[in-house]
């Protein structure tokens, strides 16, 4: 898997820094979108400090926000702990290209810096730090993608908590002078039923939290150095499974990838959008770091012939290979199938009364998940 850290070949200008600039004075903002609808959220803004702490703030929104709305979520989650900028660095979004958008900076006298038009890597601070929070978010949508929002905090306080490659320190400590206290990985449980079920939520976000960002920090430094092409429209990508959970999955069948899937959405040189079986239920939006190039082998390839169905009572009958999960109890329950010669994304949702030709398999399921 590579993550594309330099996508074109022509040399880059990137915006200078100053570093005799306070907190926040110079600001990057750009848009992660397209995520799972979460409170009503489905998308992110990200602002980091270009400057002075390389510190972000995170906030939910959602994909149609315009200029006076970009304006609105700044003044609302960043003014009143910063102040104005007196730079915003950005894309040519028509969040920022508009002529309200510039209208209001020209008036609060904030210089509006557009990067180069399909060249975000010109601000290579933003690129960076959208890499690695995209990245998070993708990790954690493949185990909880209706709920990422509740942890946007922790995703911001885990990253202004830690020491920073450039300033050797964390933002926190450039901002504050001190690093805050976190809440602790394990909470005694109090009397309090009620009490003791939001901490011990909270702490279990923000270990998950942790591990997600700690993992997208892994997969950014693994793939910084290395040279990548950017997946295209009808590519064939294999997709890791490490963090994809399907409820009641066995672990033993999961194999380390799912697919081949087809990209059937280009979103970003780093975001794409799978043809996913309908069966998953899942949301189809993976960044770069968890997709692998389909290579055609002897195996999977145009040479690879999937195998023919039975033919039994002169019906057609495929040949199921394993249950992988279930879904459903009693008469409504239904059971997640691989076919056997068949890749993963053939996986499809069988009744029981399905299973008239393979007994042994459903009998030997049932018995391993005690149903």
């Amino acid at each position: 898997m590579k993550i594309n850290t330099h996508p074109t070949t022509p040399p880059l200008t990137p915006i200078p820094a100053d570093p005799s600039a306070l907190p926040f004075q110079s600001v990057s903002i750009d848009f992660i979108t397209d995520l799972p609808l979460s409170n009503s959220f489905d998308s992110l803004m990200v602002i980091v400090d270009h400057n002075s702490s390389k510190g972000i703030v995170l906030c939910p929104c959602n994909k149609t926000i315009d200029a006076l709305g970009t304006a609105l979520l700044y003044h609302q989650n960043v003014y009143h702990r910063f102040g104005l900028p007196k730079r915003i660095i950005s894309d040519r979004g028509p969040q920022f290209a508009s002529h309200v958008f510039q209208t209001l900076c020209s008036r609060l006298g904030i210089k509006s810096k557009l990067s180069t038009a399909y060249h975000p890597q010109t601000d290579g601070q933003m690129e960076q730090a959208n890499q690695e929070i995209e990245a998070y978010l993708r990790i954690y949508c493949g185990t909880a993608p209706n709920t990422w929002a509740e942890s946007i905090p922790d995703l911001e306080f885990s990253h202004n908590l830690q020491t920073h490659s450039v300033t050797k320190t964390s933002p926190f400590n450039i901002i504050l002078g001190y690093n805050p206290i976190p809440i602790p990985p394990a909470i005694e449980p109090t009397n309090l039923p009620s009490l003791s079920e939001r901490l011990r939520l909270l702490s279990t976000i923000r270990k998950e939290a942790l591990a997600a960002h700690d993992l997208a920090r892994l997969h950014m430094a693994r793939h910084t150095s290395r040279n990548f092409t950017p997946f295209k429209l009808g590519d064939k990508v294999w997709l890791e499974a490490t963090h994809l959970h399907f409820p009641n999955r066995s672990c033993k069948l999961s194999p380390k990838r799912e697919g081949p899937f087809t990209i059937e959405q280009v979103l970003s040189p780093l975001n794409y959008r799978l043809k996913l079986p309908k069966a998953w239920r899942i949301h189809p939006v993976f960044h770069a770091s968890l997709l692998t190039p389909f290579a055609e082998t002897d195996s999977h390839g145009p040479s690879f012939t999937q195998p023919p169905p039975d033919l039994i009572d002169g019906h057609e009958e495929f040949e199921i290979e394993a249950i992988v999960s279930h879904s459903g109890n009693g008469k409504r329950r239904k059971y997640l199938i691989k076919w056997k010669g068949y890749p993963s994304s053939a996986n499809e949702w069988l009744k029981e009364a399905d299973f008239e030709n393979a007994p042994e398999i459903l009998n030997d399921y049932k018995t391993l998940h005690f149903l």
